[in-house]
């Protein structure tokens, strides 16, 4: 069973407090409103990434793709005063119903399909939001966050170089996380994998610069399908998108 994680926090700064640290807009969000943010390293890159939902005065991160304890180690180093109240309700069967909403049952195949990023697969320190395709959780006129210098320079200079695909292959299902290359080089990163009726499929993050299958090669095997996902747009002003 794929771990989840349900947080509750309560007290008067946490709108503000979250709004602080993470890359979206927080502050004015309204009862039984849900939004999606992340909170990344001072290199701008990946750590966490959660549904915010409020309900009445209280506070939930939810997400079903990873176990709490990792997120709640980060907000009790990074974030919380006094007068904030966190708690784990990872295993309560009697979650608010508008929480439950944002927990549905896991599925890796659709997940893949759709081109959702996953924590331990594309949400990982090796990646910023914008090359696994979670711009559209980055606002760019809130002001100061862990991590706004170095993704908003991304923005400014248009240096996105990599970005998120769907791939497919036939034979033997590769290991994830596995290099692509072409000839010999190291091209992008295969980051999720499952098996299917004509072989496997998965997500990789690769150059922006690839738009073809020819010479990639996982784990010695040739590609066979590379598909670009749409391009995610961050929040606030225009984004000029590399490529």
């Amino acid at each position: 069973m794929t771990p989840t994680t349900a947080i509750r926090l309560s007290g008067r700064d946490t709108l503000d407090l979250l709004h602080r640290v993470t890359t979206n807009a927080l502050r004015d969000l309204a009862p039984d409103e849900a939004r999606g943010t992340l909170f990344c390293d001072f290199r701008g890159r990946l750590l966490h990434r959660a549904l915010v939902i409020r309900v009445g005065d209280e506070v939930w991160l939810v997400r079903n793709d990873a176990s709490s304890a990792p997120l709640l180690a980060h907000l009790d180093r990074q974030i919380f005063r006094e007068d904030e109240k966190v708690e784990d309700h990872s295993d309560d069967p009697a979650l608010p119903p508008r929480v439950q909403a944002g927990l549905p049952p896991f599925d890796e195949a659709a997940r893949i399909a759709a081109g959702d990023p996953a924590h331990g697969h594309e949400i990982v320190d090796e990646f910023n939001p914008f090359e696994v395709n979670l711009a559209h959780e980055v606002h760019l006129d809130k002001g100061c966050y862990t991590g706004q210098e170095v993704l908003q320079r991304l923005v400014t200079y248009e240096s996105v170089r990599r970005r998120l695909v769907r791939v497919e292959g036939s034979g033997s299902v590769p290991t994830a996380p596995s290099d692509v290359t072409r000839d010999n080089e190291r091209v992008g990163r295969l980051t999720s994998v499952i098996a299917t009726d004509a072989g496997w499929s998965g997500l990789a993050v690769v150059a922006f610069e690839l738009s073809t299958v020819q010479g990639l090669t996982v784990g010695g095997a040739s590609l066979s399908g590379l598909e670009a996902l749409p391009l995610r747009r961050p929040i606030g002003r225009a984004w000029a998108a590399a490529g």
